[in-house]
């Protein structure tokens, strides 16, 4: 698991040096959160982090204007989020990845970013770095399991 990761990072980094990603720290968390313990875990988790991340950078960046004027409101949310997470991690990843993502955009606004580039980019970085987690998984030394898994 730790090669297929760390091979997905290098991708990842090799891509930052030639097309600039907004935030490739993103990317690469996305790439190597993914990759678990079978190949089937880690198509799950791909699928399960992307719907999460679809799902909760919409809905921070339709909460901007409100960050932009009472952030404390917009601080509030984000920390019920993070209890959102913390009791989601553990059974449903795709509610805590959007639980994540919500909170990131949120806080990131709250503190001044404004970028709509910026923030839009943690969408699509999520599914690169997904995608690549997951490649890395299928193609190098892929992890098989003979028993069912969850």
């Amino acid at each position: 698991m730790g090669l297929q990761a760390a091979s997905g990072a290098l991708l990842i980094c090799l891509l930052n040096g030639l097309i600039h990603l907004q935030e490739s720290a993103w990317t690469i968390t996305a790439c190597t959160y993914v990759v678990a313990g079978s190949a089937i875990v880690t198509i799950r988790r791909v699928y399960r982090r992307i719907l999460g991340t679809l799902i909760g950078v919409p809905i921070g960046l339709a909460c901007l204007p409100v960050a932009e004027h009472a952030a404390l409101l917009i601080l509030a949310a984000a920390a019920l989020e993070m209890i959102v997470y913390a009791m989601a991690l553990p059974e449903r990843y795709d509610i805590a990845c959007g639980a994540f993502a919500f909170t990131l955009i949120v806080t990131l606004a709250a503190s001044g970013v404004h970028s709509i580039r910026l923030l839009a980019a943690r969408a699509w970085e999520t599914l690169l770095g997904g995608s690549l987690g997951l490649a890395a998984a299928l193609l190098i030394f892929p992890i098989r399991t003979s028993s069912s898994v969850k």
